[in-house]
């Protein structure tokens, strides 16, 4: 039996979509390693620039690669300000954050998203605004009001505002923290909890054993978002803090800068020890945090 033979132009048509899938996977692939390299670029330059001398720092032209390496950088870094001081305060303040934004986000993500009541719209409508209002906007009032309440020179204005849906800079909010929470558990089965109730099950019960191991990556996105915040923090430190003794990283990271700006290899590897904390929890939980991110912020 004799095959039919396929016309030429049937082949080209059929192998262009191939072409062009594969010519718009290298486009992709190339614009995505360029904005990678383009984000990477300085950190890199920082950790480089870290085991530098003053003057190989800002030679012309630049060098990547250190040589010699001059490890001692660091340690001259840390002894020229109070490091242990600030970084101190730095981990109670973001540790505290933290837990208090998980106080404030589990329960309320909770009741707004499972349980029903009257009035649960206009309440989330609250929370939505406390989420879209500017921290400048609140900026001066607080300090008022932490001023009235003498909380002015102590580290409580960075430990009380997560408790309340607000918080000292404006990446990050306990108000997000509820949204990206309730979304995700609204997503969930509600036959789930029924079948809770079913067995017995109280509120506290269904949260802890049920809905919390389910809404592992929701909560490692939220905390890692938190801690980032928490410890990147300027703006809410340098208007309730007057302290040295209280600063935080950011603020010693200032000060250092105004006392040794020349010395910008120390500035250097003090920043890079200021960075490699956050860098190593985002590592750790970055599984985590990209299928939060993804499953948490759209319904």
């Amino acid at each position: 039996m004799r095959m039919k033979s396929i016309p030429q132009t049937e082949v080209l048509r059929a192998r262009k979509p191939s072409v062009n899938k594969r010519v718009g996977s290298g486009v992709r692939v190339t614009l995505g390693a360029f904005i990678a390299t383009a984000f990477l670029l300085p950190i890199l330059w920082m950790v480089s620039g870290s085991f530098k001398d003053s003057q190989s720092v800002t030679a012309i032209p630049p060098k990547l690669i250190p040589n010699p390496f001059h490890f001692s950088n660091y340690v001259d870094a840390v002894k020229y300000i109070a490091f242990g001081t600030y970084l101190r305060n730095s981990v109670i303040v973001t540790v505290f954050t933290i837990f208090a934004t998980l106080l404030v986000c589990i329960p309320s993500a909770y009741a707004f998203s499972i349980l029903r009541w009257r009035g649960k719209s206009a309440a989330f409508s609250v929370v939505l605004f406390g989420m879209m209002l500017p921290f400048p906007a609140v900026m001066i009032p607080m300090y008022l009001l932490f001023k009235k309440m003498g909380m002015i020179g102590n580290l409580s204005p960075l430990l009380v505002p997560p408790l309340v849906g607000q918080f000292v800079t404006p990446a990050f909010s306990s108000a997000l923290a509820i949204f990206l929470l309730r979304q995700f558990l609204s997503q969930l089965p509600y036959e789930l909890v029924e079948a809770a109730k079913i067995d017995g099950a109280g509120s506290l019960r269904i949260l802890v054993q049920i809905l919390l191991p389910l809404a592992k990556p929701v909560l490692t996105t939220i905390t890692i978002m938190t801690a980032l915040s928490s410890w990147t923090a300027f703006v809410g430190p340098l208007i309730f803090i007057n302290s040295d003794s209280l600063s935080t990283l950011s603020l010693g990271l200032q000060q250092y800068q105004s006392q040794h700006f020349t010395a910008y290899n120390l500035l250097l590897a003090a920043s890079t020890l200021y960075v490699l904390p956050v860098l190593i929890l985002f590592l750790v939980g970055q599984k985590y945090f990209t299928a939060g991110a993804t499953r948490g912020a759209v319904k």
